[in-house]
């Protein structure tokens, strides 16, 4: 134990609080509501302070409470640095919230009439929820236990006074309309609890969202606690005097989710229920008749050898799935968003962007907006290999949160190249884990993998794909509802030839049918796959 002894008292530079940075004879500071920590400087003392954004716009004069307010005790106000402050001449009540990164960057003002304004330097979509920072992972065996999250900062700080602050608690950033965008932005961080308790407010838009915060969260350890009559939220109860009631109900809620094992004789309804029905066609015919249209809910595997026209087929589909008003997301690992976008918008102009500079802007513009315009098209912004997990947040919120039919994934293999594990197994456990996204979101996943070279003659070279050419063990094709080969020779010396793209269902468990269906024809002054017999379009 450090023999340091307190010298004096004054506000912490990290969280605001008044009194909660305590200087040490020694010359060193320690915030005991923080953490956060100054070391003695000798030279430079202004190198150890927190950097402060000189462009912020946040509120600098923060002032603490001085005195309870709404059964809430000044300890609780000042662990959470919910604050005071003067803002357009009105005194209001501020919760600041931080970044991803754990940098401030928004507050949530609240003014006497109970009216709420933000200011924010970087926009509030991408927040941390509200006190999350008091708790950060393996902060002791408590705070892993139990978390609740909760419709606004007051009932947040509430729920936390009544357990004595020592368990997370955590509020949505902007009320019901936030529950989606919040949860799936933090849904690792609130993996790390074993339990999962949703108090929102006792009315309908509360007991709604309550509903899809349940769904979006790990099954098996979320709960909801229903706030009683005549109470309307958490600070409620704390205000009437029941407390210990509300502490009650929170920890004897249950996981409301049943358990996966089903009793057969209750499911009748499951066996009569209409089936999973397409929500729009393929873009070539004989792949569509053998598939019977484009389902949400399942997982696909586009497989083929480098150089192929994979990409160009991903391509093919994203557009025909927007021209059929579908939402996509597109995660392509192997090009910039420049030339994905150049791909996908050469496909509606019927010319190759990237290689051709004459088309005007207005022209260029004009598809732009009559294809993208309505905000259903989602890039992911990054190049290379990726931690799977952090993939399956990407699709997860693509699918909860933008609420995406359909994800796109180019490719598979790059997913994986980056982790030290043999690369059958990573590829297997990624492929599981992927699956379990599409089963517990509905979302419909078409992924790219690449093949193992064969005995013989390469994939390049036009050798028909087998399915027991895909790389990892038999992961992939078990996994997948329907595998899709691509096959293209491309050392071909007849250039008709080094132009078919020729395609074949390997695995379909919807219909059953497998086999050779249709060849797309490389057209080099549009850059598109042409198929002479389709009808669709």
């Amino acid at each position: 134990m450090s023999s340091s002894k307190e010298v004096s008292r004054g506000p912490c530079p990290n969280c605001d609080t008044s009194k909660g940075m305590i200087l040490f004879d020694d010359g060193h500071s320690h915030c005991f509501s923080c953490d956060h920590q100054i070391q003695p400087a000798i030279k430079k003392e202004k190198e150890s302070m927190p950097v402060v954004r000189s462009t912020s716009k946040l509120l600098k004069n923060l002032q603490p409470f001085k005195q309870e307010w709404r059964g809430i005790t000044v300890e609780t106000l000042n662990f959470f640095s919910y604050t005071q402050a003067f803002h357009r001449e009105q005194q209001v009540h501020v919760a600041t919230y931080n970044d991803q990164q754990g940098l401030p960057t928004a507050q949530h003002l609240r003014f006497r009439d109970k009216k709420f304004t933000w200011i924010a330097d970087d926009g509030i979509s991408e927040l941390q929820m509200w006190g999350q920072s008091k708790w950060r992972q393996n902060h002791g065996r408590e705070s892993n236990t139990f978390c609740v999250i909760t419709e606004g900062e007051v009932d947040c700080c509430s729920v936390s006074q009544i357990q004595q602050n020592k368990f997370a608690c955590v509020s949505i950033p902007s009320g019901t309309q936030s529950v989606k965008k919040a949860i799936a932005a933090n849904l690792k961080w609130l993996s790390q609890f074993a339990w999962v308790v949703i108090c929102f407010d006792n009315d309908e838009p509360g007991i709604k969202a309550s509903e899809t915060a349940l769904r979006l969260l790990p099954a098996g350890k979320a709960a909801i606690c229903r706030i009683p009559d005549p109470y309307k939220d958490a600070n409620d109860m704390l205000v009437a005097g029941k407390g210990q009631e509300l502490k009650d109900l929170l920890w004897k809620s249950q996981p409301a989710r049943p358990d996966s094992i089903k009793e057969a004789s209750t499911l009748w309804e499951e066996l009569i229920k209409p089936g999973s029905r397409a929500i729009c066609h393929y873009p070539w015919v004989q792949l569509n008749d053998y598939c019977h249209g484009f389902r949400k809910g399942e997982m696909i595997t586009l497989c083929a050898g480098s150089g192929t026209g994979k990409s160009t087929v991903c391509k093919e589909l994203a557009y025909h799935f927007l021209t059929q008003k579908l939402r996509v997301g597109y995660i392509a690992l192997e090009e910039s968003l420049q030339r994905t976008l150049q791909g996908i918008m050469g496909i509606a102009l019927n010319k190759p962007l990237h290689l051709d500079e004459t088309v005007e802007i207005p022209i260029l513009k004009s598809a732009f907006d009559s294809l993208l315009g309505s905000g259903r098209l989602f890039l992911y912004d990054h190049f290379g290999s990726m931690d799977p997990d952090r993939l399956i947040e990407q699709v997860t919120y693509l699918a909860t949160a933008e609420e995406v039919d359909v994800v796109i994934l180019d490719h598979l293999t790059l997913v994986i190249s980056g982790i030290e594990l043999d690369e059958r197994k990573a590829l297997d456990v990624t492929c599981t884990k992927l699956r379990q996204c599409v089963e517990a979101t509905g979302v419909g996943l078409i992924l790219v993998s690449h093949l193992r070279r064969p005995q013989g003659k390469a994939h390049e070279e036009g050798q028909t794909v087998s399915p027991s050419d895909l790389r990892g063990s038999s992961g992939i094709l078990q996994l997948s509802d329907l595998c899709i080969s691509c096959s293209r020779n491309q050392q071909s010396t007849d250039a008709g030839e080094r132009s078919q793209l020729q395609l074949a269902v390997m695995k379909n468990r919807y219909s059953g049918k497998t086999g050779p269906v249709d060849t797309l024809l490389y057209d080099e002054k549009t850059g598109r796959l042409v198929q002479q017999t389709n009808f669709f379009q």
